[in-house]
């Protein structure tokens, strides 16, 4: 390599990084009487030209103004003295300095050295930092992920300044060589869940990995459990909370969600908001969400119920306004419920796909107009439309997206069951859901088990200052969080 001349080293890179890429190769004389050779390749879009042209091009060609001899310690001379930007220095390995053109940085090779010398110009055009979309929170920190890797972990370098703070990469997917970052506290973190999580990724090999959720799935241990397994968030201060317990954060490049684990059930019912208030209105409305989801699960399945086997049950002042609006319906209760259910999922996911300001019209008008018409034609009922109407409200209110989707697909199973059994449907629907979800582990944490010493934080919360532990359930090495410090500023009794 030492011999290798600038175009072969060139011509040699080009077939590398491969003929369809916009690479950029700029060759340029270095010194004087003589000047010495050299060339920086880039691919145009990934880099800061910025950059190039005021820390690399500038000094280099403008700026020496004397004779530079060619030996080994040439390129470290050149980039402590006269190139401002950020040099590494690689040899032999091409296949690494392609990795690090693609990542957008820039190589400058020189005649007859040996050392490829990668700068850091990494740029390009990318989102900026604004308020997370999908996760409004009143009191909450405005700034929200973003789809670049090196943003997001700086976001969350911003919030923990721990020196035991770690960040380990790896590259998924043989052609879209994706960089993923882990990011935790090492004297915090499950070692065990830590080595369990680094060989899953290890040993996934394919093609593409373009998002997390596809990630996800090839090292998810439940396939076939409609409940998710790992946190996905837009806020870095959730991610931070969440490091801050002994979890860990995954991070892809190209996603602006980033996930945590282990993640548990309950935790998905919780959210910013219930740390930044009160705790007695913390917990009002923690215990409202947690309701509102037996209600979506529950509601269209009793009133079927209630409709089809137990009318004795229905209060008298109710059972004759019931009775009345189901005069001259066509369809059975069931097939009533089944139809706005399904009605209602697609009028939602029309709303997701359009733009958001044709999205609320589509949505509004859509169900009002369809709502009243199927109500006109003697389709349904108005009372059921009323309980499918508050379902779907209520569905709202978990906060969580694949929870609150998986909560929504519960409703139908929950609805053949009640068709067939009534009563003993929704019961025997309701002690399966438990089965199945205390069966559940996540790289060996189980996805619903409730610990005396995690009470504090669960359905409903303790006053901060008495939650000096991290959850046990998760928290590997160090479990204390604070100490009692309260008793130094409490006001004695006597005073």
């Amino acid at each position: 390599m030492k011999n290798e001349s600038i175009n072969s080293k060139i011509n040699n890179m080009i077939n590398i990084l491969g003929p369809s890429a916009p690479i950029k190769v700029k060759n340029i004389a270095i010194g004087k009487n003589p000047s010495i050779q050299g060339a920086i390749i880039y691919i145009d879009g990934l880099v800061d030209k910025n950059v190039i042209n005021r820390d690399i091009l500038n000094p280099l060609m403008l700026q020496i103004q004397i004779s530079i001899t060619l030996d080994n310690n040439t390129s470290r001379f050149l980039c402590s003295n006269y190139i401002t930007a950020e040099c590494s220095f690689i040899k032999d390995n091409t296949t690494q300095v392609s990795k690090e053109i693609k990542n957008g940085n820039t190589l400058f090779i020189i005649e007859n050295i040996e050392d490829y010398i990668i700068i850091d110009t990494t740029g390009g055009e990318i989102r900026k930092i604004s308020d997370p979309t999908n996760e409004i929170s009143l009191r909450g920190s405005r700034d929200g992920f973003v789809e670049n890797l090196e943003v997001n972990i700086s976001l969350l370098r911003r919030k923990i300044k721990d020196s035991n703070l770690s960040i380990e990469k790896f590259v998924v997917g043989r052609r879209t060589q994706t960089d993923l970052a882990l990011v935790y506290i090492k004297d915090l973190v499950d070692t065990e869940v830590l080595d369990e999580l680094k060989k899953r990724i290890n040993a996934v090999n394919v093609d593409s990995i373009t998002g997390i959720g596809i990630l996800l799935e090839f090292i998810d241990e439940n396939p076939y459990s409609i409940f998710p397994m790992a946190l996905a968030t837009e806020r870095p201060d959730r991610v931070t909370a969440n490091i801050m317990e002994g979890r860990i954060a995954l991070i892809l490049n190209g996603t602006p969600f980033v996930v945590t684990l282990p993640s548990v059930f309950i935790e998905f019912f919780h959210t910013v908001e219930d740390y930044n208030e009160k705790t007695i209105s913390a917990n009002f409305i923690r215990l409202l969400r947690i309701l509102t989801v037996l209600l979506v699960i529950t509601l269209p399945s009793v009133y079927l119920t209630l409709i089809k086997y137990n009318a004795e049950l229905i209060p008298v002042q109710f059972v004759i306004p019931i009775v009345q609006s189901r005069i001259g319906i066509s369809l059975t209760p069931f097939m009533e419920i089944l139809i706005l259910e399904l009605l209602m999922e697609i009028l939602r996911e029309g709303g997701l796909r359009l733009p958001s300001k044709i999205a609320q019209t589509v949505s509004i008008v859509g169900g009002i107009i369809i709502g009243n018409a199927i109500v006109e034609s003697k389709m349904v009922s108005p009372t059921t439309l009323l309980v499918v109407g508050i379902t779907v409200v209520a569905s709202f209110v978990v906060p969580a997206v694949d929870m609150s989707l998986s909560i929504r697909l519960l409703r139908f199973p929950m609805l053949f069951l009640a068709n067939a059994m009534g009563i003993m449907g929704i019961a025997t629907g309701f002690t399966f859901l438990i089965i199945h979800l205390s069966s559940l582990e996540n790289f060996g944490v189980p996805y619903m088990d409730f610990k005396k010493d995690d009470l504090k934080d669960t359905f409903t919360r303790a006053q901060l200052w008495k939650m000096n532990a991290r959850p046990s359930i998760v928290s590997g090495q160090n479990n204390k969080r604070q100490n009692n410090f309260r008793y130094k500023f409490r006001r004695k009794k006597d005073e």
